[in-house]
């Protein structure tokens, strides 16, 4: 894998929906033309993107749309992971066939599997394609958590990057430590640890936030890059601050909320989700003035 290409700041694209519980593809080509100049890579149907909640035949198509979109300017990883083996592999075929340049999995949710299936869910999806397959490790959702050394044979096994989303640095230290395979990736998969994890030597973060402020989080990666830690943390405690605004969990209608607010039309949430209320969605106007993320990053 060629990690150079895929370093930087990966917003995990949040999908436009119509009120049918459709894509809406316009909303999405332009939000992608709107993304593109201002990152390094596109995370497409993770849990912002609310991947777990669509059909597989919804998520082929976002996979078309994107290739089509973004013609190789930037890198598409895409998120085939399922709760079973078969349709992951479905969408990681799906997802090489059309010219996506990675794929990634979460361990295979609901059920609580053994290592040893998760290390078959793996190696069948490697065997199934010849792009890169990432980890994603997101044991709060998948009911599993990847633990180093089980990382470190999946790389043996073939897989050729991670995306943490445990929310424990330690966690993806010991990732850094103990996998060994060379040109392994390693991306952190929230912008609340992205200066730990790159004074740690991380790659790349795959950034809620950077939905709608992909300048703000590029500005902190670019200044770990040139070595200015101290100022890159300052920036960090400002992303932790405004973090605490979108709410707990995956706070995917904070964005169909913040979205229309900077002039992106980024339709409505797919239930089971619901937009919020207009009372909630001026209490993260106020707090957002109050971070001047709507000034100063828009």
């Amino acid at each position: 894998m060629n990690v150079s290409r895929f370093k930087g700041i990966y917003p995990a694209v949040i999908t436009p929906f119509d009120a049918d519980g459709r894509v809406a593809e316009t909303a999405l080509r332009r939000y992608l033309e709107h993304l593109v100049p201002q990152v390094d890579g596109l995370w497409l149907c993770g849990s912002y993107g609310s991947g777990p909640i669509m059909t597989v035949d919804q998520r082929k198509r976002i996979a078309e749309i994107s290739v089509e979109v973004v013609q190789k300017r930037i890198p598409l990883i895409m998120h085939i992971g399922c709760p079973d083996t078969a349709s992951s592999i479905e969408l990681a075929r799906h997802s090489e066939s059309v010219g996506m340049d990675a794929v990634a999995a979460v361990t295979p949710f609901y059920f609580r599997h053994s290592e040893g299936s998760i290390i078959r869910h793996y190696e069948s999806i490697i065997n199934s394609v010849k792009i890169p397959v990432l980890v994603y490790n997101n044991p709060k959702y998948s009911n599993f958590s990847v633990s180093a050394d089980l990382l470190s044979r999946l790389a043996e096994k073939g897989v050729q990057g991670v995306k943490d989303s445990s929310g424990d640095i330690a966690l993806f230290y010991e990732y850094m430590g103990k996998v060994t395979v060379p040109d392994f990736l390693f991306l952190i998969g929230s912008q609340t640890h992205l200066v730990p994890a790159m004074v740690g030597g991380a790659h790349g973060c795959v950034s809620g936030l950077s939905n709608a402020f992909p300048k703000f989080v590029k500005a902190i990666y670019q200044l770990c890059q040139d070595g200015r830690f101290l100022e890159a943390g300052t920036l960090q405690k400002q992303a932790n601050s405004v973090r605490k605004l979108t709410g707990e969990g995956i706070p995917v209608p904070f964005y169909h909320a913040v979205l229309p607010l900077l002039g992106i039309d980024i339709g409505v949430p797919k239930l089971p989700f619901l937009p919020l209320t207009e009372d909630r969605i001026e209490q993260i106007k106020s707090g957002l003035r109050r971070a001047d993320m709507l000034k100063e990053w828009k």
